[in-house]
C-alpha cells in the first residue's frame, strides 16, 4: 500500500483511500508502515511473506460486545505484530465456544456473565486465550465498556494463565525430528551444506545460504528471511594478506521487533557465498524486486507466490530445506532415517552446543536474543541431563555412568593429593558408632561457603581428593542418599535433583578413575 494514496482521518486515527477503504497505520516495526485494511468484517495486513486475517464473522457475541472490542483491538494494533490479528480472532472464536455451552453467547453485555462462568469458561481454555481474553476483559472494565466489571478484572488478575511451564519440550527431550542435531547427524548436515556444486540450481544455492546463516547465527528463520538485500557488510582487510571481515545485518524479533537490526559477524567462506549467491542472474532480479536477501525459486522463469507479499514465509522455507534434505538423501546415523531439517534444528542444536561449552545461561539468552533466561534454560538441562544418543536414557546404570560417559573429568576440577592436609573433608554419617570416612581436604584458605562433600567432588578447584582414601565409600554414600530420595518422593520420571545426583556420582567415579589411571601408569 501506497501511503500517499490514504489520507488521515485525525478524528477516528485511522487512514482513508479515494476508494473508501479504511486502514490501521502499524508502526510494529519502524521505520516501514505495515497497513492493516479493516474496511470489511475481515481485517487483513501482510507481514513476514503472509496474509494475516481476523474474521469477524466467524466470531459469535454480541454486537455491542464485539464493537466494544473492535476498538480495543484497533488501538492495539497500531504498535503491534500483526499476528495479533489471527491470535484475537483465535482466543475470540474460542470464548464464544464456551460461552454457547454455558448458553450465553447471546448476552448483550459482558455483566450478564458472572464470576462462576467466567471461573468455569477459564478452566478450559488455552494459557494463550486466557492472557488475552483477559487483558481485554480488564481494559472494557477500566473504560467501563460492554458491561465489563472491575471486581471480575481484579479477580481474574489472581487466577494463573499458565497451569505449569514446558520449555523447548523437544530440546529437553532430544527429540529425534524437531531437537537438536547429533554430532554425527550434524557431520553429514554439514557436508552437504559446505558443499559447492556446479551449476547448482537457484533454489539449492538459495537453500544452502539459508541453512548455513541459520547455523552460524542461529537467529529465527523469521529473522533471517526479514534481511533486506543489502544485509551484507564487507570490511576488506587491513593490510595485505589478512583476512577480510564478513557481518550480517539482521532484524530483531518478537518484543525486540522495531529496533534497529544487529550486526552479526560470519565466517569468511559464509560471507564469499553471500556475494556469489547474489550475483546470481534471477536472484538478483528478485532482491532488487522485494529487497530481501535470501530468494528461493523453485522453477526458473516462474514468480513464486510469495513473492507479491514481499518476503518468503518461514513455512515456504521449511518446505523447500525439507525437500532438499530428502533429495540429497541426507540419513541421520541415530535414527536411521531422513533427517527432518526445520529451520529451527539449527538453532536448537546451536543452543545446546552453547551450553556444552559452559555457556551461561545469561549469555546464551543474550545470543538467542530470547524474551526470558528460562528458555535458555532448556539447553542447560538438555545438556546435563542424557547427552545425545551416546547417553542414551537410562536409570539402571550406575549412579554417574550418564555423565561418565560424556567426559570422564568434566565434574571434578580438584586434584590429586598425597595429603589428608589441616581442613579434612569427610562423608556423612548417621550413627555416632561409625567412624568417619576422610576422602581429602580443602585448599581453600578462607572459609568455604560450599556443601561439603557435594560441593568439593562436584567442580571446586580448591578440592585436594586423597589418594589412599576409599573414594567409592562417597559414591556408595550417594547412591544411598538418592534412593532414599526415590522412596520419598515415589516418582519414576527423572527429575532435576535426580540429575543432581547423576552429577555428583560423576565426578566422584571421575576420582577413582583418575587415581586408578595414576595406579596403572605407575
Amino acid at each position: 500500500m501506497d501511503s500517499n494514496q490514504l489520507t488521515e482521518n485525525y478524528k477516528t486515527g485511522l487512514f482513508e483511500s479515494n476508494e473508501g477503504e479504511i486502514f490501521i497505520a502499524c508502526d510494529f516495526c519502524p521505520p516501514h508502515t505495515i497497513w492493516i485494511n479493516i474496511s470489511t468484517e475481515l481485517w487483513t495486513a501482510k507481514y513476514q511473506g503472509q496474509i494475516r486475517k481476523l474474521d469477524w464473522n466467524k466470531i459469535d457475541l454480541s454486537k455491542k460486545i464485539k464493537m466494544a472490542i473492535r476498538s480495543l483491538v484497533i488501538e492495539r494494533l497500531k504498535t503491534r505484530s500483526p499476528h495479533y490479528l489471527s491470535k484475537i480472532e483465535c482466543s475470540l472464536k474460542n470464548l464464544s465456544k464456551e460461552l454457547y455451552q454455558l448458553n450465553k453467547n447471546d448476552e448483550e453485555e459482558l455483566s450478564d456473565i458472572d464470576i462462576g462462568d467466567w471461573l468455569s469458561i477459564w478452566h478450559k481454555l488455552t494459557a494463550s486465550d486466557r492472557s488475552v481474553i483477559r487483558s481485554l476483559y480488564k481494559e472494557l472494565a477500566i473504560k467501563e465498556q460492554a458491561g465489563a466489571k472491575l471486581l471480575i478484572a481484579s479477580e481474574m488478575e489472581t487466577w494463573k494463565a499458565r497451569n505449569e511451564t514446558h520449555p523447548l519440550r523437544n530440546v529437553l527431550g532430544w527429540d529425534p525430528d524437531t531437537g537438536a542435531f547429533t554430532s554425527a547427524e550434524w557431520e553429514v548436515l554439514s557436508a552437504a551444506l559446505n558443499k559447492e556444486i556446479e551449476h547448482e540450481s537457484d533454489l539449492d544455492s538459495g537453500i544452502r545460504i539459508f541453512c548455513r546463516i541459520l547455523s552460524e547465527t542461529l537467529k529465527r528463520p523469521s529473522q533471517i528471511l526479514g534481511m533486506k538485500s543489502d544485509a551484507l557488510w564487507h570490511i576488506p582487510p587491513p593490510k595485505k594478506g589478512a583476512p577480510s571481515e564478513y557481518f550480517l545485518r539482521i532484524p530483531k524479533a518478537k518484543h525486540q521487533a522495531g529496533q534497529e537490526p544487529g550486526i552479526w559477524q560470519i565466517t569468511e567462506q559464509l560471507g564469499r557465498s553471500i556475494i556469489a549467491f547474489s550475483e546470481r542472474k534471477e536472484i538478483k532480479k528478485y532482491q532488487n524486486q522485494i529487497d530481501r536477501l535470501i530468494i528461493m525459486i523453485p522453477i526458473k522463469g516462474i514468480c513464486p507466490d510469495w513473492v507479491m507479499h514481499g518476503e518468503m514465509n518461514v513455512a515456504t522455507a521449511k518446505n523447500h530445506i525439507q525437500d532438499w534434505a530428502w533429495r540429497k538423501k541426507l540419513i541421520s546415523p541415530r535414527t536411521k532415517k531422513p533427517i527432518n531439517l526445520t529451520p529451527y534444528r539449527f538453532r536448537h542444536t546451536g543452543g545446546t552446543t552453547l551450553a556444552l561449552q559452559g555457556v551461561p545461561r545469561e549469555l546464551i539468552q543474550e545470543i538467542l536474543e530470547q524474551d526470558s533466561p528460562y528458555s535458555a534454560d532448556s539447553y542447560i538441562k538438555a545438556v546435563g541431563s542424557d547427552l545425545m544418543p551416546v547417553l542414551e536414557r537410562s536409570t539402571d546404570r550406575g549412579i554417574g555412568d550418564v555423565f561418565m560417559a560424556l567426559n570422564r573429568s568434566y565434574f571434578f576440577k580438584g586434584s590429586i593429593s598425597d595429603d589428608v592436609g589441616s581442613q579434612p573433608i569427610i562423608i556423612p554419617t548417621v550413627s555416632a558408632d561409625e567412624a568417619p570416612a576422610v576422602v581429602g581436604s580443602c585448599g581453600n584458605g578462607d572459609i568455604c561457603k560450599k556443601h561439603p562433600l557435594w560441593g568439593c567432588y562436584n567442580g571446586c578447584p580448591h578440592f585436594l581428593a586423597w589418594r589412599e582414601a576409599d573414594h567409592t565409600k562417597a559414591l556408595n554414600y550417594i547412591e544411598n542418599q538418592l534412593d532414599k530420595w526415590r522412596q520419598s518422593e515415589g516418582k519414576k520420571e527423572r527429575s532435576k535433583l535426580e540429575k543432581d545426583f547423576d552429577r555428583i556420582g560423576a565426578a566422584i567415579k571421575s576420582v577413582i578413575y583418575l587415581i586408578a589411571e595414576e595406579g596403572n601408569e605407575k
